[in-house]
C-alpha cells in the first residue's frame, strides 16, 4: 500500500513481470478492506509508513491482528531511514525495510528473500524452496518439520479448490502447493510425526470426496535435504498403491506406476 501513484505503478508493473500476482491499495483503510475481503492471505505486505488516514505502522498492526496474518511477512518502503522509525516498524512487525530511492533489484530481492519467486516457478520448484526454507528455520531451532505428499484416488472438486480449504483448516505457518490435478503437497512446521498422523486423519474429514493416499517425511529423520525428505515421500507414497489397487481392482501395472509427474 501506498500513496505514491507513480511508485505503486513501478513497484506493481515490476512485481508483475516477475509472476507476482499485486493488489493496491492506496490507504491504510482500503488495504484493511482488502485484506478482510480477500479470501486467502496475501503473502506479502508492502507498505508505506506515511499514508493518508491511517499511518502504515497502525495499518500494519491491524492486520497483523486478522485471523491468517500473523505470520505474513511485512516490508517497510519509505523515504524515513531514522533508526526509531526502523525500531518502530520492527516492534508493528515489519521484517524488511526499504527505503526510497531504491533499484529494481534491491526490491526483487528483498521479495524473493521474503517468499520465494513468483509464478514463474514450477510448482514443484516453489516446494523445494519452500522445504529448503523451513530446513534452515529447524536447522536453527532445532525443530521438526513434516512433508506430506496427498494424492487423490479419484476425480472431484478442482485441486486449486482443494488448495484453498487446506490453508483455512491448516494453521498459519503451515504450506500448501497444488502439484498437479491429483497431488497436493503439504509443509508443516514444528510438527513430528505424531503430529502429521493428527493431520493425516484430520484431511479425510476436511476433504472427504475422492479418497486420498499420504506420503510423509519428517526433518531431520528421514533426510537432512529437500530431495531427500521428498524421495522418501514419494516412496511411501507408492507403497501405498498395490493398496489402493487391490482394493479397486486394479491391475498389477497400476500398482506399480512410475513416480507421480507432479513431483520432479
Amino acid at each position: 500500500m501506498e500513496d505514491s501513484s507513480i511508485v505503486r505503478f513501478s513497484v506493481r508493473r515490476l512485481l508483475e513481470a516477475e509472476g507476482y500476482e499485486v493488489a493496491e491499495a492506496t490507504s491504510g483503510e482500503e488495504a484493511l478492506v482488502k485484506a478482510r475481503r480477500s479470501l486467502d492471505p496475501f503473502d506479502l505486505l508492502i507498505v508505506d509508513i506515511h499514508l493518508p488516514g491511517i499511518d502504515g505502522l497502525t495499518t500494519i498492526r491491524k492486520i497483523k491482528e486478522m485471523p491468517g496474518y500473523r505470520y505474513i511477512p511485512v516490508m517497510v518502503l519509505t523515504v524515513d531511514a531514522k533508526a526509531s522509525t526502523v525500531e518502530e516498524a520492527v516492534k508493528s512487525g515489519a521484517v524488511e525495510y526499504l527505503c526510497k530511492p531504491f533499484t529494481s533489484e534491491q526490491l526483487l530481492q528483498r521479495v524473493d528473500r521474503l517468499i520465494g519467486r513468483g509464478e514463474k516457478d514450477s510448482p514443484s520448484e516453489t516446494l523445494k524452496k519452500l522445504l529448503r526454507k523451513e530446513i534452515n528455520r529447524a536447522r536453527r531451532g532445532g525443530t521438526k518439520f513434516t512433508l506430506i505428499l496427498a494424492q487423490r484416488k479419484a476425480g472431484g472438486r478442482g485441486m486449486a479448490e482443494i488448495g484453498r480449504r487446506l490453508r483455512r483448516r491448516l494453521r498459519e505457518i503451515d504450506e500448501v502447493v497444488v502439484l498437479s490435478d491429483d497431488l497436493v503437497a503439504l509443509v508443516l512446521p514444528l510438527t513430528d510425526a505424531a503430529g502429521s498422523e493428527t493431520v493425516v486423519k484430520k484431511f479425510g474429514q476436511w476433504i472427504p470426496e475422492g479418497g486420498w493416499c499420504f506420503g510423509r517425511a519428517v526433518y531431520p529423520e528421514d533426510g537432512s535435504g529437500e530431495e531427500e525428505l521428498l524421495r522418501r515421500a514419494r516412496e511411501l507414497l507408492q507403497e501405498q498403491k498395490p493398496q489402493l489397487a487391490t482394493g479397486s481392482g486394479g491391475t498389477a501395472s497400476e500398482a506399480t506406476a512410475p513416480e507421480h509427474p507432479g513431483i520432479e
